[in-house]
């Protein structure tokens, strides 16, 4: 995918030219603030580079090189509280009002800690914001199909037990609902598509932009690299892609975690990248 290069100036523009998701009936707001359009990127941790591997020992000892890691970030907004206990949405929108929003998606590689730019602008308000989502999707986010959003390959050793593994993690009905039947109102798809609510403490300015940076390395807490099946070829292991085995599991659920996986800062140029 080309991105577009970074514009460095910020312009206050009209409400009436913010543009929504479809689905999306919690837009940004104009309660106080200014309306911008901002510059937005994604990257992954500050100490990885692009063109290196990944080298890190996990919470259960196993030394991991990770060569490849692509997650597909298909949106991002913002809130501008977490929601209160007992407010649970039943939808796949935070309850309160949107802040700040980056509609088009990215192709994030999560080995290189430069700054990637979403293709388009965001849109938001001169507001403080504490909490966030981020949409694992790459199409309309109720679909029953999508492609993988998280793609992975490199070596877990522990000891003697050398292990190349590969992962390449959708998320559709099909594998990701108990029933593929299942009336969307009880378990919608997008729900398992939207990683939310990320605390997050981000005042959006006019002068800046939004950064995600997305650390590969947490993606394998309590994964157990023993327990992966071999591939159909014999060549390497290999990760489920329906959460049919522990290792699978663990991934899926630390990529959907509101955790430390995800952060987002506002980054000036007085604040390094």
């Amino acid at each position: 995918m080309t991105h577009r290069t970074a514009r460095r100036s910020l312009k206050t523009i009209a409400f009436s030219s913010l543009v929504c998701s479809a689905l999306c009936s919690g837009c940004v707001g104009t309660t106080g603030g200014n309306v911008v359009d901002f510059d937005a990127a994604a990257a992954g941790p500050a100490d990885a580079h692009a063109g290196s591997t990944l080298d890190f020992t996990t919470d259960s000892g196993w030394q991991v090189s990770l060569a490849t890691a692509r997650l597909h970030v298909g949106a991002v907004y913002l809130e501008d509280a977490i929601p209160t206990s007992g407010s649970g949405a039943t939808t796949c929108f935070l309850p309160g009002t949107y802040i700040a929003q980056v509609t088009d998606g990215l192709d994030v590689d999560l080995l290189s800690g430069t700054p990637q730019m979403f293709p388009t602008r965001g849109h938001g308000t001169t507001l403080f914001a504490g909490a966030g989502q981020v949409w694992l999707t790459d199409g309309a986010i109720d679909s029953a199909t999508q492609p993988a959003v998280l793609t992975l390959d490199g070596t877990a050793t522990l000891g003697s037990d050398v292990r190349p593994f590969t992962a390449s993690i959708s998320i559709s009905t099909s594998n990701r609902l108990p029933d593929s039947g299942t009336s969307p109102f009880a378990d919608p798809i997008c729900k398992q598509r939207v990683v939310s609510p990320i605390p997050t403490d981000v005042q959006i300015e006019e002068r800046g932009g939004l950064l995600l940076r997305i650390d590969p390395r947490l993606l394998f807490v309590n994964v157990d690299f023993s327990a992966l099946s071999l591939t159909a070829d014999g060549s390497g292991y290999a990760f489920s892609d329906n959460s049919s085995d522990h290792p699978g599991t663990n991934l899926y659920g630390n990529l959907r975690s509101a955790g430390r996986l995800y952060t987002f800062s506002w980054v000036n140029d007085s604040s390094p990248p």
